[in-house]
């Protein structure tokens, strides 16, 4: 009968095609590693990967482990999940996914005052797009996520509860062409490309949909992508101070910017464009004690007004 570890081996040897650098991934050595899966091919009677071709790839049998594998390690860590949740705050972790301006704006100052209160808790804070926050939520490998409200869109699995609105300013650096124009039009904008991370749908109204057409690719999700995209604020911020390319973000966050003089805020004459945060949880998930500080940790953030 298969281990978890060893369906961990197989997983994270599917996973990087490289021996040397699963082993590393697993923390073991590489031999340790040859010789624990020749192992489970022998109790299986299978060769689970073929290794002639430069790269170990998985053999239909290997994709059977893989496949059945996947359900147990879940099954395996909502058991652990569930162990820490009765053992309360002093132990276990808790995993947070946040979108680009969530993941500046909330996150990292909420999970490090849960750290500061219970230093034995194990914190993990995943940063990246809207969609990807919200895809760990839903496939069990983060606790809970904030990202764009627009997400909850067709997940039925998920519950959902608006956070913040805020407003999002455009943004270039000080030498760029547009940067002493009292009033940008939109169709200025077109001449330079943006930067800066998806934005879903819903964020574009109708006075700016003939800019979005020109300027943004449409994924298969629906998000709209830049030219220039970016899974940070810090990378998106910059790659506008050493180009002509123009951003956006929260104005929250680029206060202490403007006011130093470090990037410029274009003025367009299209209507102020907000941002909608929310909070993802799993549906008939019962949240840990963590989840449920730190969520109250970032309810307690927000400035009056902020939520909706």
């Amino acid at each position: 009968m298969p281990t978890i570890r060893q369906i961990q081996m197989v997983r994270t040897l599917a996973e990087h095609r490289h021996f040397t650098r699963a082993a590393n991934a697993l923390g073991v050595t590489q031999s340790a590693l040859t010789k624990s899966l020749q192992a489970l091919e022998d109790e299986l009677g299978v060769r689970l990967f073929d290794r002639g071709t430069g790269e170990p790839e998985p053999t239909l049998f290997g994709g059977i482990v893989l496949d059945h594998g996947r359900t147990l390690l879940r099954d395996m860590s909502e058991l652990v999940r569930e162990i820490d949740l009765a053992k309360g705050l002093e132990t276990g972790g808790i995993t947070v996914s946040a979108s680009v301006f969530p993941s500046e704006l909330w996150a990292p100052q909420a999970l490090g005052r849960l750290a500061e209160a219970h230093p034995r808790l194990n914190c993990v804070l995943r940063a990246g797009d809207a969609r990807q926050a919200v895809d760990d939520v839903s496939e069990g490998v983060s606790d809970v996520a904030i990202a764009d409200a627009a997400e909850a869109e067709g997940r039925d699995n998920l519950d959902s509860e608006i956070l913040a609105t805020t407003r999002l300013a455009m943004f270039c650096r000080p030498e760029h062409p547009l940067a002493r124009r009292r009033v940008v039009r939109p169709n200025d904008l077109l001449e330079y490309p943006f930067a800066g991370p998806p934005l879903p749908r819903a964020l574009v109204g109708r006075d700016l949909l003939k800019l979005v057409r020109t300027a943004f690719s449409v994924a298969p999700g629906g998000q709209l992508v830049p030219r220039l995209s970016v899974g940070s604020f810090s990378a998106m911020a910059r790659m506008v101070l050493h180009s002509n390319a123009l951003g956006w973000a929260p104005e929250v966050l680029l206060a202490d910017d403007f006011r130093h003089g470090v990037f410029r805020q274009l003025k367009t004459d299209a209507p102020a464009i907000g941002a909608t945060f929310a909070l993802f949880t799993r549906r008939n998930r019962t949240p840990s004690p963590a989840t449920i500080e730190f969520v109250q940790l970032v309810k307690a953030m927000l400035p009056s007004g902020a939520r909706q």
